[in-house]
């Protein structure tokens, strides 16, 4: 990646020195995180497509944020795995509109990251990496499952929530009429995310995939 990034995409959690004997190495993430892959993928078909583009955004948010290759490797893996807690919600509830579902719907589904965090510590995934899935619904301002908010909650949480609503933004706007080039649905999705920094997601972490973004422009 460049060197060239926005100043207000960095985040000071860049510069902090990761505990690498919490993190692990990535090959071990993916490796031991492989079966949950299966089962997720087996009980909701194509959640492997998002899992991949999850994965990707949030590698490339990563490095553009400053998080060392080590770091962001294992970012990479731990968004490969933030979904696998869907496996305990039934097939009918995940087929509903969110405007339609009840309560304890909603509730069912907001404890799915806590379901998947627990999966990936029975697979043994690194315990620092299952603590960045169990924080991956919390919300930027605060009204998430757990109440964590802004730099409280994990900046790998954060990384992958961002990289999740892209890549689920750009899949669903790639299913509407043809008409628009994919960089300019990447940059509509990118526009649909800014307008919830701040309230959902961390603004920093939006920049970052803005500029890679604009980088990327043919």
């Amino acid at each position: 990646m460049s060197s060239d990034r926005p100043n207000d995409a960095r985040s000071p959690e860049a510069d902090r020195p990761p505990a690498s004997d919490e993190l692990g190495r990535a090959t071990l993430i993916r490796s031991r995180g492989s079966a949950l892959l299966d089962a997720l993928e087996r009980h909701r078909p194509g959640s492997r497509d998002h899992a991949d583009g999850t994965a990707t955004y949030a590698f490339a948010a990563a490095v553009e944020l400053g998080l060392e290759r080590e770091r962001a490797e294992a970012v990479r893996e731990a968004a490969r795995l933030h979904d696998v807690g869907i496996v305990y919600v039934p097939g009918q509830v995940l087929a509903k509109p969110p405007g339609e579902l009840k309560p304890e719907e909603r509730e069912l589904l907001d404890s799915q990251v806590a379901s998947g965090a627990k999966l990936a510590r029975g697979a043994g995934i690194p315990e620092r990496a299952c603590e960045w899935i169990g924080a991956t619904r919390e919300r930027f301002d605060g009204g998430g499952p757990q109440g964590l908010s802004g730099e409280r909650i994990p900046i790998e949480s954060r990384i992958v929530r961002v990289a999740c609503a892209f890549d689920a933004n750009v899949a669903a706007r790639a299913k509407a009429p043809p008409g628009a080039s994919p960089y300019a649905r990447r940059q509509a999705a990118v526009d649909e995310l800014r307008r919830t920094a701040g309230t959902e997601l961390d603004a920093r972490v939006i920049a970052a995939l803005a500029a890679l973004l604009e980088r990327a422009a043919p």
